[in-house]
C-alpha cells in the first residue's frame, strides 16, 4: 500500500523564476547530462519536503516576515550549493517554496528577493 505524503509542496511563481535561473546556469556551465541530473536532484529535494517539512534550518535573514522560513541545501558541486527556502502552513499542510538561492550570492539579498 502506498503511503500518502503528509504535506503538499507548492512552488511560488517567484521561486519558479529563480528555479529557471538556476537551470539556465546548470545548462550553461555543465554538460547536458550533468545539468539534467542536477535539475532532477534539486526537484527531488523539494519533493522530499512532503514527508519531512521541518527538516530545514531556520532562515535568519527572513525572520522579520514572521513565517518561520526554513531552508535546505542542495550541493551541486563539493563546495557550491543552492539554498531552497520555504515555509510551512501547518493549517493547510502546504509547504511553500519561495526561493532557490545560490549560496555564492550575497546573503543580504535574500530578504529583498
Amino acid at each position: 500500500m502506498e503511503r500518502k505524503p503528509g504535506y503538499t509542496v507548492e512552488i511560488t511563481p517567484e521561486a519558479e523564476g529563480h528555479y529557471y535561473e538556476v537551470l539556465e546556469y546548470f545548462y550553461k556551465h555543465h554538460s547536458e547530462s550533468s545539468a539534467d541530473r542536477k535539475s532532477e536532484e534539486l526537484l527531488g529535494k523539494v519533493i522530499a519536503l512532503e514527508n519531512n517539512p521541518l527538516i530545514g534550518r531556520v532562515e535568519e535573514n527572513l525572520k522579520f516576515l514572521g513565517r518561520k522560513h526554513r531552508y535546505i541545501l542542495y550541493y551541486y558541486t563539493q563546495i557550491k550549493a543552492i539554498k531552497i527556502i520555504y515555509f510551512v502552513d501547518e493549517v493547510s499542510k502546504v509547504v511553500f517554496v519561495t526561493d532557490f538561492f545560490p549560496c555564492e550570492s550575497n546573503e543580504s539579498k535574500i530578504s529583498s528577493r
